[in-house]
């Protein structure tokens, strides 16, 4: 499945643009069988630091489990960066591959959210 072909809902923004209040911050994304993004789970426990955003993954890991027994799929995950880097940064890309070939996916969607514009930005890793 491409990337180009998933919709993310209106609510899956909005949960997004209300948890990720500040740079480096994230969560994961599901996906139901219709190809739309209809969840998102903000990573309470993630920590965060200036420049950098480290997963709870044993919590995720046990949300992931949890959507799919629902026939909710991980397809990706939620990021905030700072208004100076709608990019993806290196790290970004290497934790994307990494999970990726894990899980076993052919792409992986990165949505980064800039909170002090409100502006989204989606890639397919």
């Amino acid at each position: 499945m491409s990337m180009d072909e998933y919709v993310i809902s209106s609510q899956v923004l909005k949960l997004v643009s209300s948890h990720l209040i500040c740079p480096e911050m994230g969560g994961i994304l599901g996906v139901d069988d219709s190809n739309t993004v209809v969840a998102f789970c903000f990573d309470k426990n993630g920590v965060t630091e200036e420049t950098a955003y480290f997963p709870d993954v044993k919590y995720l890991n046990q949300i992931i489990q949890d959507w799919y027994n629902k026939g909710i799929y991980f397809v990706g995950f939620a990021h905030s960066h700072p208004k100076t880097s709608i990019n993806l940064s290196e790290p970004d890309l290497y934790y994307a591959n990494k999970i990726k070939n894990l899980c076993g996916l052919s792409e992986i969607l990165m949505l980064l959210y800039i909170p002090q514009t409100g502006c989204f930005y989606q890639y397919a890793v």
